[in-house]
């Protein structure tokens, strides 16, 4: 079941950069960020109706959680805008590698504020996505020079999954699907707000709609985050959530092979960053399995 969440997500950030930076260009980053996150609302909120949630069992299940649910739809609005917009500038690999650091940012978090302990493993795989991370970064401003705003975003949007991330810790006594509804609907109305402050200052953005733009965005919405999160909660009810998200850290290799269907194969020395990154955030999420255990 983890194996198609990887697919899905890893997917997702292929057509992102399908849609928004090969020409024909069909959609501005920022409105793929909407469609998307209006679209999983729309699924969740489907999943609402068929698990017979109305309205007010919403409200009493989040009432002790409102201000580290409204954090959350912030960071995650911030996240997924951020992290379709750096795919207009730079490949799918190279945006989910960076994105895919955040556990290194978690890390750091759990060890200075919640006191968690650093074993070796982890300590190995800190050395190694700060290692791997920064010749990856820094390779890929110097192989393609240019592409520097992609890479800022990639990493705004790194920090922001991160961010993300810490305040779900604090979020785990509340019932995920409608922790992810309301994530979902609020962080849609910020994005909407942030479109209309960018058309009221002259912005032009790009919206075509054909097939290739309405396939795209509807996977991306209902399939990859809607069908998604289902299939990712399920997971999580049968494995644990530390074994089940210890998958994730395999999304930057879907993504890198997307790389070379869309004809844009990363440089071997950025190839080879990014692997050794990747191994490192797969050692600090395989050490919360075996704490979790």
């Amino acid at each position: 079941m983890m194996a198609a969440v990887v697919l899905l997500w890893g997917t997702n950030i292929i057509v992102s950069r399908f849609l928004t930076g090969l020409e024909p260009v069909r959609v501005s980053g920022v409105f793929f960020a909407l469609i998307r996150y209006v679209l999983a609302a729309l699924t969740m909120l489907f999943i609402m109706v068929y698990q017979r949630k109305g309205p007010r069992e919403i409200n009493e299940e989040t009432k002790p959680y409102r201000r580290i649910l409204l954090t959350s739809a912030l960071f995650a609005s911030i996240f997924v805008v951020a992290l379709h917009t750096s795919t207009e500038f730079i490949s799918s690999g190279t945006s989910s590698i960076i994105i895919n650091l955040n556990p290194i940012i978690v890390l750091v978090f759990g060890v200075i504020f919640l006191k968690e302990r650093l074993s070796p493993r982890k300590l190995l795989g800190f050395v190694l996505g700060f290692l791997g991370g920064s010749i990856f970064l820094y390779s890929s401003l110097s192989v393609v020079p240019g592409f520097e705003i992609g890479i800022v975003l990639a990493v705004i949007a790194m920090m922001m999954w991160g961010a993300y991330t810490i305040t779900l810790h604090f979020l785990e006594g509340a019932n995920r699907y409608i922790v992810m509804t309301v994530t979902h609907v609020t962080s849609s109305l910020i994005i909407l707000f942030f479109i209309f402050g960018l058309l009221a200052n002259g912005l032009q953005l790009i919206l075509i709609i054909d097939s290739l733009s309405v396939a795209g965005l509807l996977f991306s919405g209902v399939i990859a985050s809607g069908l998604g999160y289902v299939l990712y909660f399920t997971a999580i009810e049968e494995l644990g959530a530390s074994r089940a998200s210890s998958f994730l850290f395999l999304m930057p290799f879907v993504s890198v092979m997307g790389d070379f269907l869309l004809g844009e194969p990363p440089e071997l020395i950025i190839l080879l960053a990014g692997i050794v990154a990747i191994i490192g955030v797969g050692l600090v999420r395989l050490s919360g399995v075996d704490k979790a255990g």
